[in-house]
């Protein structure tokens, strides 16, 4: 009884976390076109929230996507005014990338307001389940990101 207890919870989850990306998602989707922006590019600014430089490297490693990409995203981002490149002076391999001076205020407007976005969110959750949600959710990416990293050290053998 258990096994089966087990699988429908398995596929109860398989179902819920695909909706919750898809969910996410589309939250990503219209929060980044209140800005003109693409999602990859909000995903690329927020970055900036809490530093004022990132290295093209971290980039490719956080946002999970190509040097080419980030390229294409970057170039985007210099055509907006949002960003500068620059080569690092103390390994000329690297590149680094800056928040221009006026995008500072944008990237203070845009992360003032993705927290209020989550606020709003959170309204609709009872005040007596907020701590629970937040608890399960970080155990749930951890969990996540343990069987990713799993799995990604399997597929590397």
């Amino acid at each position: 009884m258990t096994n089966l207890t087990s699988k429908a919870q398995a596929r109860e989850m398989a179902e819920l976390t695909c909706r919750l990306s898809r969910a996410c998602s589309k939250k990503e989707t219209s929060f980044a076109a209140l800005f003109q922006l693409t999602p990859t590019e909000l995903r690329c600014l927020r970055m900036f929230s809490k530093k004022s430089t990132v290295s093209i490297k971290e980039m490719i490693d956080e946002l999970e996507i190509s040097a080419g990409r980030v390229t294409h995203i970057l170039t985007s981002l210099e055509q907006k005014n949002y960003i500068t490149r620059r080569v690092d002076k103390s390994d000329k391999r690297n590149h680094l990338v800056d928040l221009t001076p006026e995008s500072r205020k944008f990237i203070n407007l845009l992360t003032k307001k993705h927290i209020e976005l989550h606020q709003n969110i959170l309204n609709n959750i009872s005040d007596d389940k907020k701590t629970f949600v937040s608890q399960i959710m970080k155990e749930l990416i951890d969990a996540l990101e343990n069987w990713s990293e799993v799995n990604k050290a399997k597929l590397q053998k």
